[in-house]
């Protein structure tokens, strides 16, 4: 229910988001999407069945990607790694290292 000063809450965007995701099940051709995160969650969350509670939490990986394949009763995910987190110590991501 939060939403941001002068910006969108997590509800406000899924409702702008519905006639895409909804466009989106039509399609016949792959979709790729490319977008921030919090656009993401939402449209994962819409497509594998998670509730709106549980939208904002969705983990969004850097450096993958993430194949939604929809069927009738579900969507299948894989998630493919595009650069290894040990490739990325100095790529200005805002994930810290972690060293041990």
């Amino acid at each position: 229910k939060y939403r941001y000063p002068r910006g969108e809450s997590y509800m406000d965007v899924m409702l702008r988001l519905e006639p895409l995701a909804l466009e989106m099940e039509r399609a016949r051709q792959p979709v790729l999407i490319v977008c921030h995160q919090g656009i993401l969650r939402i449209l994962l969350a819409y497509f594998t069945g998670l509730t709106r509670e549980e939208a904002p939490y969705v983990k969004i990986p850097l450096n993958h990607v993430t194949k939604l394949d929809p069927h009738a009763y579900g969507c299948d995910q894989e998630i493919i790694c595009l650069l290894d987190k040990n490739d990325t110590l100095n790529d200005g991501q805002d994930e810290p290292p972690v060293f041990i």
